[in-house]
């Protein structure tokens, strides 16, 4: 692939939401699907690391709230591998919760929270290097939403990124994020949860998004 600059990262975002039905507008390097906000644009830093490319998706809600999501790369395709991890983990999920997109991928649930309802988006597990053995923990979903429920929402969304990795049978890391910023009571939550303890590496990630009714 030819080098990836502004231009062609608007491009392929706007190519993406063609491919999906959509009819995108752009303005000043944001894509909206549906001519309105919310709107997305990607930036791409070819060495964020020494060996690792990042993907960053930013969604626009309002002039108060965004998302931003980032996505590694790996290998002598970086962006490709990015790009790919992208499309695979999250964008099914953003299409139904900001576009109101029918995405196969993704469950939807209604959840009262505070004596609110919200419709609840959640995410497809994206796991890399699962163990034959591998399953993702029976009680995830209710541990994760006692853990949301906990929190103090009110807002028209609300999003939560959560990640855990297996390093060996001794290390571990688990990380969770509430709207951008780190959620200690997430990461709690999910280092609360039974995982595969393997002498090999794998990880798994899944995102969940609210949307007050």
């Amino acid at each position: 692939m030819s080098k990836i600059d502004d231009k062609k990262l608007e491009k392929i975002v706007e190519a993406i939401f063609k491919a999906h039905g959509f009819d995108p507008k752009v303005e000043e390097g944001w894509v909206l699907p549906t001519q309105t906000y919310p709107a997305m644009k990607a930036f791409w830093y070819p060495e964020a690391t020494e060996h690792v490319g990042q993907l960053t998706i930013e969604i626009f809600l309002n002039e108060k709230r965004s998302v931003i999501e980032s996505f590694a790369g790996f290998g002598e395709k970086k962006f490709e591998s990015a790009l790919e991890n992208f499309i695979k983990n999250a964008l099914p999920l953003y299409l139904a919760a900001f576009w109101g997109y029918d995405a196969k991928e993704i469950s939807i649930d209604t959840w009262e929270l505070h004596g609110e309802q919200y419709l609840a988006f959640i995410g497809d597990y994206g796991v890399i290097n699962p163990k034959e053995e591998f399953s993702i923990p029976e009680d995830y979903l209710e541990v994760i939403h006692d853990a949301i429920s906990a929190e103090a929402l009110g807002d028209e969304y609300h999003w939560f990124n959560l990640f855990y990795a297996n390093f060996d049978a001794q290390n571990r890391q688990a990380e969770a994020l509430k709207e951008n910023e780190a959620w200690e009571a997430g990461t709690e939550a999910i280092n609360s949860l039974d995982w595969l303890k393997v002498y090999d590496y794998y990880s798994v990630r899944q995102s969940i998004i609210l949307k007050k009714l």
